[in-house]
């Protein structure tokens, strides 16, 4: 096998270990799904540099402690995390770039499982997953974290207005989930987090949480220095405010630069390797050409 090949192989072993029914960016011919091919977050999700952004996302997301308690009682990350990666990259893509059947069967089945999701902690603080306040959360640390990502690695960024285009774009994914009011530009985000900060906590849990997502985790030893290194640069893209709240604020100015300088060399390299299939189907599917980052 050659070297782009076994690059190709690593990546989708990890992000592509398992599939929520019904993903697929075939069929039916012509439907461009929730977005379409000239939207932003079709530019912005086609590059590797947002499993980096996802990553950062999840440490982010990690200080909402009844959203991250939630999260440990009805879920096996902790257990198999590489399949969970699995159905959430599944879940993003499929919605994404899927048909409308497509993205709205995908939703379907996750607002089903989020039923599931629910209940109280020890101090009484109740959490749900289908509750507006849990959605918007989740969905804008994930957006803001990818956007993070896109500006710093992507080799032609979006800039300006078309960076809150993703921004409403994703709240789009919200929406269908079942949240209302949700952030659609950086503003709207700038204000969002001003209003949440008051209410962040780190608790144990969620230090074991950032432990469990800064550790390394995979079957064979290039996979597992792979996590580790990808969650450094994760932590980096992390806004001061949170790197202070976690204790994960860069002990000497070379952190950040060393941080940066894997940033780009892991983007490169997937760049190289990665073909984005599914992509490439979905542009077919409604006509579109497709350029792939490693050609910007």
């Amino acid at each position: 096998m050659n070297l782009r090949g076994a690059i190709d192989d690593a990546y989708w072993a990890m992000l592509a270990s398992a599939h929520l029914p019904g993903e697929q960016y075939t069929e039916p011919v012509g439907d461009p799904g929730y977005f379409g091919p000239d939207s932003a977050i079709w530019y912005v999700h086609g590059d590797v540099s947002g499993v980096l952004g996802g990553v950062s996302g999840l440490l982010l997301g990690t200080l909402n402690e009844p959203v991250t308690h939630g999260t440990n009682r009805h879920s096996d990350y902790l257990r198999d995390p590489i399949k969970r990666l699995g159905f959430t990259a599944s879940f993003v893509l499929g919605v994404t770039y899927g048909s409308t059947p497509v993205a709205d069967k995908l939703v379907n089945t996750v607002r089903t499982m989020h039923k599931r999701v629910h209940g109280t902690m020890p101090d009484g603080r109740a959490y749900s997953a289908t509750s507006s306040e849990d959605i918007i959360w989740t969905g804008v640390t994930q957006a803001y974290s990818a956007l993070r990502a896109h500006v710093r690695y992507h080799p032609r960024p979006l800039r300006g207005r078309d960076l809150d285009r993703y921004l409403a774009d994703y709240a789009v994914i919200s929406e269908r989930l079942g949240a209302t009011d949700v952030p659609k530009s950086r503003e709207d985000v700038k204000d969002y987090f001003a209003t949440m900060r008051p209410r962040l906590t780190v608790s144990e849990e969620t230090l074991q949480a950032v432990r469990f997502l800064r550790g390394a985790y995979g079957d064979d030893r290039a996979t597992r220095i792979g996590s580790q290194i990808v969650s450094r640069v994760a932590t980096d893209l992390l806004p001061d405010w949170a790197k202070r709240l976690l204790g994960l604020h860069p002990r000497t100015p070379l952190t950040p630069a060393l941080a940066r300088a894997a940033g780009i060399a892991i983007t490169r390299t997937l760049r190289y390797g990665v073909r984005h299939r599914s992509i490439e189907e979905a542009h077919a599917r409604v006509g579109a050409p497709y350029t792939p980052p490693s050609a910007l």
